[in-house]
């Protein structure tokens, strides 16, 4: 069996703040007994409420590899059928909707079963295990995280890789703190994204010949499909079909952007949605009011001021999004058994 680093869910991208958070609380307390107390305190709260909202939305998924293995002796793993999702903050689901959870529930519908209970993290009739990172692209997978995927000895593998490759394309700015933050030895270019997904490809068949795998096509990024960036989506989407066409037929294309694009054509005021140059500053608002007000809002509800119908802040997933991809994926595994 090939071997690779087992690298496991972390905080990279929030840790530095995180810290920097920490530090300064107790600054703040500093500054209310020997400068201002109101300043002191302004500065305690804001503090404390930023690590809080960086805390969940960086925390690895309940249902993450960590988890499951310890859920399950290794003569129990085969008791039912096991997808490993690997991926990205799509689908890490912490700062966005999350469509894991969902497909054993979607998957027992469509079987005519009982739904699972909800009060188990792992459910028949379909275990998935989520391994999404936030922020993570196709070097690091390769690197660090499908080995770990694999030890969860999957019966279907789901990639939904390269959102955050593609984002580098478009625009500098965020190539270089991908760069900064992941350590690439390179900056993410379709050539380097290929020749990662291959390797990524040839990794799960060379650990495991009757692994199913799905490699899902990105969705939009902001959801003008006449928008820059998507043209840079559309390239990576020909790199996926070109590669995943080349391998055997346990290895098969799921065609997300295609979905996200029938629903988006028939959307009015397509030119409304803001673009995802700006999904930043409107996921940090979307997530400080999502996680601090639980129940209050919705992933949808948040997204709608903004003209955006699948995707909460133009590249995360709302809750009509997430639903969407749980169909998508749910077909494809009905399709292969």
């Amino acid at each position: 069996m090939p071997q690779r680093r087992i690298g496991h869910q972390d905080r990279r991208g929030f840790d530095g703040t995180m810290k920097a958070l920490l530090v300064s609380m107790p600054l703040s307390l500093g500054l209310m007994v020997l400068y201002s107390w109101k300043i002191g305190l302004v500065t305690l709260m804001f503090a404390a409420v930023s690590f809080i909202v960086l805390e969940a939305v960086s925390a690895p998924p309940a249902n993450g590899p960590r988890s499951f293995l310890k859920s399950f002796l290794p003569n129990q793993i085969t008791s039912s059928p096991t997808l490993v999702c690997l991926g990205d903050s799509l689908t890490h689901g912490n700062c966005s909707s999350s469509f894991t959870p969902n497909i054993p529930r979607k998957l027992a519908e469509a079987l005519g079963m009982e739904p699972p209970s909800l009060s188990k993290i792992f459910n028949a009739p379909l275990w998935v295990v989520n391994a999404g990172q936030n922020g993570i692209g196709s070097y690091t997978i390769r690197e660090e995280r499908v080995q770990g995927a694999m030890n969860c000895y999957p019966d279907y593998v789901l990639l939904l890789i390269g959102t955050n490759d593609v984002r580098a394309m478009y625009k500098p700015a965020w190539a270089k703190r991908m760069v900064s933050t992941w350590e690439l030895p390179q900056t993410p270019t379709l050539e380097n994204y290929e020749y990662n997904l291959r390797e990524i490809l040839d990794f799960i068949q060379e650990t495991s010949i009757n692994t199913h795998i799905g490699v899902c096509t990105l969705p939009p990024m902001g959801e003008n499909l006449a928008a820059p960036a998507n043209d840079w989506v559309r390239k990576a989407n020909v790199v996926i079909e070109k590669t995943v066409n080349s391998y055997n037929q346990k290895c098969t294309v799921v065609p997300l952007y295609e979905r996200f694009e029938s629903i988006l054509e028939k959307k009015p005021n397509k030119q409304n949605s803001w673009s995802v140059d700006y999904f930043f500053p409107v996921a940090v608002m979307m997530n400080f009011l999502f996680h601090l007000m639980p129940g209050f809002f919705t992933w949808n509800s948040l997204s709608k001021p903004f003209g955006n119908l699948l995707l909460s802040d133009g590249l995360h997933l709302n809750d009509y999004g997430s639903d969407t991809v749980t169909e998508v994926v749910v077909e494809w595994l009905l399709a292969n058994n």
